[in-house]
């Protein structure tokens, strides 16, 4: 990946500094965008503390103002983009369907949905007029099978598989591939919040992954990366899950 340039919009922790720090690992120039504008320095930091180099920029991928900052940097900077992971999203409490709030519902949508669609809509005529590349969207395996008391993240998760299929279908011909990576639990900040939220619910999420635990960021990014490479250059409209085998456990033999 030397002397290509790489984007993560929501880099500034768990998976998506991980996938900084990946792509800066494959010899890529890294551009880290995140809501939180010193955590975002502090991933470039890291990225350069490896040997790499980049770009920090705050940005709300939820605003479109922000969005096209973020490309009109690259641009100037850089002047091409050549693969990005739309990393950025926003959970809502656990609630029944009927007891979620219309703000709640929206701002899930605003950002896990809207976001990544206003963030390809201004990525994609850079990466073209780069000469290609690759997006990866990160979904869930929630967009896949749905998720009790989770319909808004469900939902806008469920959406971006399907966006990502149709922008891989537009874009297939000229020279852009586009996928998502469905991870399940992820061994993070958001996690962790959500664990000691709900203590009780530690146990079961853990069991509900065959392997006995959640993923570490850096298999995911390492999932997002390949998706990236030239090692993944037949494959687009893929959803890749990185699950530790949640889709496929029984629910009636323990093993």
């Amino acid at each position: 990946m030397k002397g290509k340039v790489a984007l993560v919009m929501g880099g500034g922790a768990g998976t998506g500094r991980a996938t900084a720090d990946a792509f800066a690992a494959e010899g890529a120039s890294v551009v880290v965008a995140d809501i939180n504008g010193d955590a975002a320095q502090q991933t470039l930091a890291r990225v350069e503390a490896s040997g790499g180099e980049g770009l920090a920029v705050q940005a709300d991928m939820s605003q479109t103002d922000d969005v096209q900052r973020v490309i009109e940097t690259i641009r100037q900077h850089f002047g091409a983009l050549h693969m990005v992971s739309n990393n950025a999203s926003l959970g809502v409490p656990n609630k029944p369907v009927t007891a979620l709030d219309e703000s709640e519902w929206d701002r899930c949508m605003g950002v896990s949905l809207r976001g990544v669609w206003l963030c390809m809509k201004y990525q994609l005529p850079l990466i073209e007029a780069s000469g290609g590349g690759a997006i990866v969207n990160i979904a869930s395996i929630s967009g896949m099978r749905g998720e009790a008391h989770q319909s808004a993240y469900a939902a806008a998760k469920g959406g971006v598989i399907n966006l990502s299929k149709t922008v891989a279908v537009e874009y297939a011909k000229r020279g852009i591939r586009v996928n998502t990576v469905c991870p399940g639990g992820i061994n993070s900040g958001g996690m962790a919040f959500y664990l000691e939220k709900m203590p009780e619910l530690r146990e079961k999420t853990l069991s509900a992954h065959p392997m006995g635990r959640l993923a570490e960021p850096h298999e995911v990014a390492d999932a997002v990366v390949y998706l990236c490479s030239e090692r993944a250059s037949f494959i687009t409209g893929h959803d890749l899950v990185v699950d530790g085998g949640i889709l496929v456990r029984s629910n009636i033999i323990d093993i």
